[in-house]
């Protein structure tokens, strides 16, 4: 590809993201004072003065978590590695995934009460508990289990919470037993929550934010959706997905639904009971009343919810009805989320958790390969090197082409210059006698060097997109000025290194077009990366470090060869002849055919290309079939 057309492409990509970024906003409506039609009320509870709150402390392998008798919900989740500090110079203070403060959307919350029924008999039986917000009494509290109990004329419920051998796990055991002398119903419904404001959730320039959120919602048989903040705009609720409770029911029977970040996560998954379905919402929170346009809203966000919802089920007098149910609360770590459960490899697909985007297959073998690397060399910086390095080898063959090409197109420069300024005002025979100078010189069309570039997009957008959501690289240290490979390194080493590599790489590539094009493009391209390592994390860096070093390793000895090669070779020269008729001439004359005397003719009115004057007619000087291009 030259580079004009280069940059061309640059100048396409750079409108579309200003598109995207600020025009389709504009004709979405993003931003518009329309509400979300969501107005049923789930959750309520006693009216007066409650009971003393009390806490319980769960603690499991690798995590520490916080249950109130408010709700029996989670009120912290906090993980002991000293990499899930808040940040690398807090390490004292560890990240807290409870995010949410509304008491009636705490993550683990069980809400028992059937939604489509009042408080009292409306053409069946009334409900088993009055509110969801129950205020339950802690019966047991030890660092491995927490059990809850709530009591009433009408119903005994009881919810324990312990921990397993793996860590980042919860298993969530819930019993109802109905007390009273006539038949009670409800439904369980157990959710994860987060909170996120806009601004947490905005990226910077080819970076995403670590806090970026999405609802992931999973079936049995394999099906998953992922679902973001875009996906409940106003009018999506009257979808038919979407039940009466303006929640997005995923088809079949749910096996797990998850409320996750870039890098962690929030799940409960189903392990006995009935089949539940499950669901998502994702709440737009903003002040109406203060701002006419929820974008100029600072503290507006999301709330974003998943559940297990199970069905309505009456039971008679003195029946009980348990559910068995498990959290997983922490990183989205590849080895933990394989062995949720602790039943064979990745029985619940909660690998999926993970998104790698477009190219994902292509995605979870360089992930796998990482991890093998990292159990050999013991570092992560190291293993994204040697990922490059094996990438690069491996692609190796579609990217010989294309160097051989780049050889070529600087060695035929002069050849080539000539060719454009002698047919400048004739395209067709400028590009036939290009092509005949090309297929002489065993030089591949500049246009399909373009094609190893396009192959290896997949491997790149890939390997991109699985850094930018490794969280074995979160707070992970490489050398003095990384500390942080999930963030950008210190005193913007990264971006000037990868500036000037870029800069060596754009001076060993053909110079084509005209000199001021050649300028822009042998410093804009350089500046762009440097500009983009600015904000992207530290492992990316490393990857396109790595990346140019070999490029420019692979071309310099590629280029060194081919320069032996030739020089081992009997010099030749190429001669070009051309006919010229008052007809305009064919494909054949072009390309320098010979007449049936072994020569090519001129017509008189213009010169031949060994530089007869108009009107001589004669030979062109020297030996082959077009007029002489010296073999540089």
């Amino acid at each position: 590809m030259d580079r004009g057309s280069l940059a061309k492409w640059l100048l396409l990509g750079a409108g579309l993201l200003l598109f995207f970024l600020y025009g389709l906003p504009l004709i979405t409506g993003e931003g518009s004072a329309k509400n979300q039609p969501l107005t049923v009320v789930d959750s309520t509870f006693a009216e007066g003065d409650r009971p003393e709150e009390s806490l319980c402390t769960l603690k499991g392998p690798r995590f520490e978590s916080t249950f109130s008798t408010r709700g029996a919900s989670m009120r912290s989740a906090r993980m002991l590695d000293r990499k899930y500090a808040v940040s690398v110079d807090r390490p004292e203070e560890q990240i807290d995934l409870v995010t949410t403060t509304r008491e009636e959307r705490m993550p683990l919350r069980a809400d028992l009460r059937v939604p489509a029924i009042g408080n009292e008999k409306e053409g069946g039986a009334a409900q088993q508990v009055p509110f969801n917000l129950l205020d339950w009494t802690l019966v047991e509290s030890s660092p491995s289990r927490c059990v809850f109990r709530y009591a009433s004329a009408d119903a005994e419920v009881e919810k324990t919470l312990s921990t397993t051998e793996r860590p980042f796990e919860v298993v969530v055991g819930l019993r109802v037993r109905n007390l009273a002398k006539e038949a009670r119903k409800h439904r369980l419904a157990v959710e994860q929550t987060a909170w996120r404001t806009a601004k947490e959730e905005e990226g910077q320039l080819g970076m995403q934010s670590e806090f970026l959120s999405e609802t992931v919602l999973h079936a049995k048989g394999g099906a998953h959706q992922r679902l973001h903040a875009t996906d409940f705009e106003p009018d999506d609720f009257e979808g038919e997905n979407f039940t009466a409770e303006k929640w997005y029911r995923l088809p079949g029977t749910g096996t797990w639904a998850a409320t996750s970040s870039s890098y962690f996560t929030q799940a409960i998954l189903h392990r006995e009971g009935p089949a539940p379905a499950a669901e998502a919402q994702i709440e737009e929170v903003w002040r109406p009343g203060q701002f006419a346009n929820k974008k100029d809203d600072p503290l507006r966000g999301h709330i974003y919810r998943s559940r297990l919802a199970y069905p309505e089920r009456e039971l008679a007098a003195g029946e009980e009805a348990t559910y068995d149910l498990l959290a997983y609360v922490g990183p989205k770590e590849r080895a933990a989320l394989a062995h949720v459960g602790g039943g064979a490899p990745d029985q619940f697909e909660t690998s999926k958790l993970v998104d790698l985007g477009w190219f994902g297959i292509i995605g979870r073998v360089l992930v796998g390969y990482v991890y093998w690397l990292y159990g050999k060399v013991g570092s992560w910086g190291w293993s994204i090197v040697l990922l490059t390095v094996t990438v690069k080898m491996l692609l190796f063959p579609l990217t010989l082409p294309q160097i051989k090409s780049s050889f070529h197109m600087r060695r035929l420069k002069p050849q080539m210059d000539d060719l454009n300024a002698r047919y400048k005002d004739d395209p067709t025979q400028r590009g036939l006698a290009l092509q005949e100078l090309w297929r002489k010189e065993g030089v591949t069309n500049p246009m399909l060097g373009c094609l190893p570039v396009l192959l290896q997009m997949p491997v790149w957008i890939a390997l991109y997109t699985s850094l930018q959501t490794e969280v074995e690289l979160f707070h992970t240290p490489f050398g003095p000025f990384m500390p942080d490979l999930s963030h950008p390194g210190k005193y913007f080493i990264i971006p000037a290194v990868l500036g000037a590599s870029s800069f060596i790489q754009q001076k060993l590539m053909p110079q084509q077009g005209d000199p001021a094009q050649q300028k822009m493009m042998l410093f804009m391209m350089p500046a762009i990366f440097t500009v983009m390592m600015l904000f992207l994390p530290a492992g990316l860096g490393v990857y396109m470090i790595t990346n140019t070093w070999l490029g420019i390793a692979q071309q310099l000895v590629v280029e060194r060869w081919m320069k032996t090669k030739l020089e081992a070779a009997a010099p030749r020269t190429i001669e070009v002849r051309e006919k010229k008729t008052a007809d305009k001439p064919t494909a054949n004359q072009v390309a320098g055919e010979d007449d049936a005397e072994g020569g090519a003719t001129a017509s008189a009115d213009q010169p031949t290309a060994a530089g007869d004057e108009p009107g001589k007619k004669g030979k062109a000087r020297g030996r082959g079939r077009d007029a002489r291009i010296e073999n540089g």
